[in-house]
């Protein structure tokens, strides 16, 4: 399978900046049977290369002259011809798993978060079961938060989407990362693409989410609960986070006054 991605990130300002430096999370980190065909990030000024503490692979773009506008776009072709029930890397791991224990951020977690995981933890606690639990706390995620459009942003914390009962894919992910947190499991947040020409799959016209959690023996294994299955070879993960934050595809900051829009059009379909 070949899928191709154009995905547009767009920054209007309505008064002009002086200066604006923008973080692109977008170099993918393909999984044991996927290749990366071709591979373009395109955005306007002085251009440098780096990678964050949890690895991720950085480009950052600075403008320092007057603009009213930023857009960063990735063109990009990419294949899958595995067979694993789950994506596996190659890569070592950064931090040790314990790290991705931090009641943190977007997905910290309460009391309020215990009837989800209500009858789990002992399971959960055991390697061998532990992905047959994480499948259940999927399961019923999907039964407590409706996948709905429009009712959440990016700054969204997973007790808020707990508590409303309905968000998208980001909500799903930063939820099913708080529960895992609160049973001890060492989860982390996914930034990444997934196909959105398939009416099936629960994607927006943006980049995708979902979580991945340590299991030992396996290492990292990937749930999407958006979408309740665990990602395959059409998922492409790009960055990795304690919860949005640290994974935004995009992020920026800038001198200069007045407001900014940020709009997002991305298309990964299949092409052969």
């Amino acid at each position: 399978m070949r899928f191709s991605i154009h995905h547009a990130t767009r920054f209007d300002f309505n008064q002009p900046s002086r200066h604006s430096i923008h973080d692109v999370r977008l170099t993918p980190k393909p999984a044991t049977g996927q290749r990366i065909v071709s591979w373009r990030i395109e955005g306007p000024g002085k251009r440098s290369e780096w990678v964050d503490g949890h690895g991720n692979q950085v480009t950052t773009f600075s403008l320092a002259h007057q603009h009213q506008a930023v857009e960063i776009v990735v063109h990009g072709l990419y294949e899958y011809g595995g067979v694993d029930q789950w994506l596996r890397y190659a890569d070592a791991p950064t931090l040790p798993a314990p790290f991705w224990l931090r009641n943190t951020g977007l997905a910290r977690h309460d009391a309020s978060f215990d009837p989800l995981i209500e009858g789990l933890a002992e399971r959960a606690a055991d390697p061998g079961q532990r992905v047959a639990v994480l499948h259940e706390l999927m399961d019923r995620i999907a039964r407590r938060i409706a996948y709905k459009t429009g009712v959440s942003t990016v700054d969204t914390t997973a007790v808020e989407a707990l508590a409303r009962g309905a968000g998208v894919a980001q909500d799903d992910a930063h939820v099913f990362i708080a529960c895992c947190r609160r049973l001890g499991v060492p989860a982390r947040y996914v930034s990444g693409y997934l196909r959105n020409d398939d009416p099936d799959l629960h994607v927006g016209r943006t980049s995708h989410s979902w979580a991945e959690a340590w299991v030992p023996g396996l290492e990292w294994v990937g749930f999407d609960p958006a979408n309740g299955i665990s990602p395959r070879g059409d998922s492409l993960r790009v960055a990795v986070g304690l919860d949005y934050r640290d994974a935004a595809p995009v992020s920026g900051r800038r001198i200069g006054f007045g407001d900014a829009k940020m709009t997002v059009e991305a298309s990964i379909r299949l092409v052969d």
